[in-house]
């Protein structure tokens, strides 16, 4: 789990460093991701639920 953690961590900090983001641009990334991925779900599942 340790090595989980600390691989998580790296690639965070990769990507922050390739993207020039600040934490506060990151925090708005995972904002913005969860509600696409949320939206994008509900678009599916409500079509698949369609009578």
């Amino acid at each position: 789990m340790k090595n989980l953690i600390k691989y998580h961590k790296n690639l965070i900090k990769t990507v922050k460093e390739q993207m020039g983001l600040s934490d506060y641009g990151m925090y708005w990334l995972a904002f913005l991701e969860g509600g696409l991925t949320i939206w994008l779900l509900e678009r599916i599942f409500l079509h698949l639920l369609k009578p």
